[in-house]
């Protein structure tokens, strides 16, 4: 990531349009080979948004939430078992609602492209030159992101924003602070970092956008909703601990442990010490006057770091953190170490799907057998990134 020529800077400006070019033709092209729900016989995570939203215009968006009935839709979509969980909160229901209001495919094309627009909007503002390298080292997510329609770019996108305010020292950070509540665990980093730096208005604003909108889900989607949520938030969490979810593409610390063979409580209380270890790390740091680029970055990884159920996709928002020190890490690493951090980064977003895509032949009950049999590779490399992060922006500049 050091600094590169100038004749150099305008090949790799190139390489960067080009990166960005095949990423929205990969939009293009599944928006594409899949145009109608469940066509091919495939089902992806867009398409359990999709079906949400055809829930809530046919009057029964809370039956969602239940595990049974989704099952029971994608089955009959695709004629085998393997499903999707819906877990999210009443405020995504609200996205979700607008999507069946176009045909399918176009509503995966404009999804999935507005937001990985807005999310590489606010990566090139924080990574700036180095943007090229931000972007290579997150091929691995955003491919996954665009190939299943997945929401992390809309995450990532909001992280995105939170920062650019909050290095302005703007009370507007509390807008994509609130709506983060659409995936509230990617947050937590985020509200850590405001509350440490004491930034009353941001939080305010932020609580405030969490009300408004809880208000409005509400009376759009009925006050049965939230008894609906939280029992399809208890079936998600029973379903993690009966191995229900693939731990190989997970990075969370409690897939890691899990998947050795640790038990879903010893991993569970390994992955909270974790969590709240991280996010006193930020207050100290915010306490001893790091740098709020930093202080930043800690956020976004940390948010990666605090859920137990945490997907390879959702690696794309560590790649914010990655764009607010990119300067740093090029003027204290050496070229081997830049080299092993592209690869961990790689590792963790990447091997989810490779071992995903390499066992889709299988049928469901043996690649059921074979994720559980699978080691979460992703969350010991994500383990290992910020390591060699702490150890990198700890020293001095390199002469």
């Amino acid at each position: 990531m050091q600094d590169p020529p100038r004749p150099f800077a305008r090949w790799l400006r190139v390489a960067t349009g080009l990166l960005v070019i095949v990423f929205f033709a990969g939009i293009l092209q599944y928006s594409l080979l899949l145009p109608q729900v469940g066509a091919r016989g495939v089902l992806v995570d867009f398409d359990a948004f999709y079906i949400v939203g055809q829930l809530f215009h046919e009057g029964r968006v809370a039956q969602a939430y239940s595990a049974a009935v989704m099952a029971e839709i994608q089955h009959a979509l695709v004629g085998h078992d393997g499903f999707m969980p819906w877990t999210y909160p009443p405020q995504f229901d609200l996205i979700a609602l607008t999507l069946p209001m176009l045909p399918r495919g176009v509503a995966y094309g404009l999804f999935t492209g507005l937001s990985l627009a807005a999310y590489l909007f606010v990566l090139a503002r924080l990574a700036g030159e180095r943007l090229f390298w931000v972007l290579l080292a997150l091929v691995p997510p955003i491919y996954v992101t665009v190939t299943i329609g997945q929401n992390a770019f809309l995450t990532g996108a909001l992280m995105g924003w939170f920062c650019l305010a909050s290095l302005r020292g703007r009370t507007v950070a509390g807008w994509p602070l609130g709506l983060l509540v659409i995936k509230p665990h990617l947050g937590i980093g985020l509200g850590v970092q405001a509350l440490a730096a004491a930034r009353w208005r941001v939080l305010a604003l932020a609580m405030a956008i969490v009300l408004a909108s809880s208000a409005l889900a509400t009376g759009v989607l009925g006050a049965d909703i939230w008894g609906a949520f939280v029992g399809g938030a208890r079936q998600a969490g029973e379903a993690l601990r009966t191995e229900f979810y693939p731990l190989f593409r997970m990075t969370s610390i409690y897939a890691a442990l899990h998947s050795l063979g640790a038990s879903p409580a010893v991993a569970l209380w390994v992955q909270t010490g974790v969590g709240v270890a991280a996010c006193l790390a930020i207050v100290l740091a915010v306490r001893r006057g790091v740098r709020t680029a930093q202080t930043l970055a800690m956020a976004c990884f940390t948010s990666a770091l605090v859920s137990p159920y945490l997907y390879d996709y959702d690696m794309v928002v560590t790649g914010i953190g990655l764009a607010l020190v990119a300067a740093d890490i090029a003027a204290r690493s050496t070229r081997l170490e830049q080299v092993l951090l592209l690869a961990l980064l790689w590792v963790a977003g990447g091997w989810g799907m490779i071992h995903a895509l390499a066992g889709a032949g299988l049928e469901w009950a043996d690649r059921a057998a074979t994720a559980r049999e699978t080691l979460s590779y992703g969350a010991f490399a994500y383990f290992l990134v910020l390591l060699l992060l702490w150890r990198i922006l700890r020293r001095p500049v390199q002469a």
